[in-house]
Order: structure tokens, then sequence, then C-alpha cells
């Protein structure tokens, strides 16, 4: 069978037939695609240790019939800080399924792959806090899809908004001003450090965000006002979401200091 290589990311497996995997592969030169490993699950098997997932790897895959075969794995890096964490693979799911949601079969898209390159390595650090790098990586998709939120004028009226507390409408795409924001439609609040913040993620201004220490509640105005977003867009649920929420809403002991409190 021909052969081809790529540098691949597991997004999802699935135990297939007695022994066998497929897997879900986000790869540079290929974008998403599926695999199966033969004989992945025998302890005995070449790719059996290395097909562990959001693992980075240099892979070499045959054409198949259906599916493409695993042939060899040759690993980039590890995933170890995040598969030992249930917090960090919870969001690891959300990059995951977000990705496999927003892309089609076989159609690359380099921003998307650096993104999940850079996020998921950000999550493998244990001094950093996963939430914030998830929130960072919501606001990026939304970048590179065409979405990012209006934050400098009113969605609605499209008058310049002053650094005051807002109503987020994913409907119409970004913060209201006082006039437009109705509580009684779909949206959340956004107070002032909220709207601070989501200025800073959506001009992209990694290096300050990252010296920023977001206390819980602030958190969850921007989690709130991005997921919302996105799953307005994508029109659809994401499930990773409800897993998230059942995990992750009590505040991890092992947060990291990031400067100043905000």
């Amino acid at each position: 069978m021909p052969t081809y290589q790529a540098d691949a990311i597991v997004l999802r497996r699935l135990d297939y037939g007695e022994a066998d995997r497929i897997v879900t592969l986000l790869t540079r030169e290929y974008g998403k695609l599926a695999a199966i490993a033969k004989g992945a699950r025998r302890g005995k098997s070449k790719v059996s240790g290395s097909l562990d997932l959001f693992e980075r790897s240099n892979m070499m895959l045959a054409k198949g019939r259906n599916l493409d075969v695993v042939a060899q794995v040759e690993r980039r890096g590890d995933a170890r800080h995040i598969s030992g964490d249930l917090q960090r693979t919870a969001y690891a799911c959300l990059v995951a399924e977000v990705v496999d949601k927003v892309l089609e079969d076989r159609h690359p898209v380099d921003e998307i792959f650096d993104l999940v390159v850079r996020t998921l390595g950000d999550l493998n650090v244990v001094e950093r806090s996963p939430r914030a790098d998830a929130a960072w990586f919501l606001m990026r998709i939304l970048d590179v899809l065409g979405y990012l939120p209006q934050l400098q004028s009113c969605a609605g009226c499209g008058v310049d908004l002053p650094e005051a507390a807002g109503w987020f409408s994913p409907l119409l795409g970004g913060v209201l001003c006082a006039r437009c924001g109705d509580h009684q439609q779909a949206g959340s609040p956004v107070s002032v450090n909220g709207l601070k913040v989501l200025r800073l993620m959506a001009a992209g201004q990694a290096e300050l965000y990252d010296r920023l220490r977001l206390r819980s509640d602030l958190l969850r105005e921007i989690e709130q006002a991005l997921e919302a977003q996105l799953e307005y867009h994508l029109d659809r649920h994401l499930k990773s979401l409800d897993f998230i929420r059942g995990i992750c809403e009590t505040p991890s002991p092992t947060l990291p200091t990031r400067g100043r409190e905000t």
C-alpha cells in the first residue's frame, strides 16, 4: 500500500474489534482524518504506547480501502501532565471537540494546527492555569473562524462602548451598550474588568494576558461570553463543557500565581 508521512496529534480514540483502535488525527499536512491502528491494544504492538490522547507524533500512514492504517509512530513530545490531571484532560477534550466540529475532513488549516499545538503545550505545563489557557484558545479559534466578538463598539447600535459594564449578546456577536442591552435576551453580563480582558485577548496580547492572575468569577464571565459565541456559530452544544462544569467549578488548589490579580 502507498504510504505517506504526517505531523499528527491524536484528538480521539475508539476501540475497534478485539485489538484495533480507530484514531481521529489532526495533521498539519492533511487536516483532520481518521485512521486505524491495527493491534494497537496488544501489549506487543509497535504503536500501542505511542497513540496516547493529545500527543504529537511523526506518523507513517498507509492508504487503505476505507480507513488509512497507522504503520509507524515516532513521538515528538508527551502529554503526561494532561493525562495525569482530570481538569487539564477536560480542557484538552474541549480543544479536541471544537477542532473536530469546525474542521472538514482532510482540509488542512495551518493556523488551527499551530493553535492546537500551542494550547496543548500550555495545558501540559503544571504551572499554568488550564482555565485561562482554554479561554485564550476560544478567543483565538473565534478569530480564525472570522467570528471575533465586537468589543469596541456596541453590537446593536454601533456607538463606541465606554469602559463600563455591559451585556454580551451571542446573537448580535458582541457587547451591547446600556441602551441596547436587555437582560431578558440571551447572553450574559460583562463587567468593566471583563470587557478589558476580552479586548486584550481579542488584540492577541498573549504576553500581557499570561501575566494576569484572573479571579474565578472574572474567568467565568469571559468563558460564558466566548462559549456562547462559539456555540451560536457552530449551532450546537459542546458536550465537553458539561464535563468541565462537572469537575472544574471549584478552583484548583494548584492554580499558579500569574502576577497581579485582576
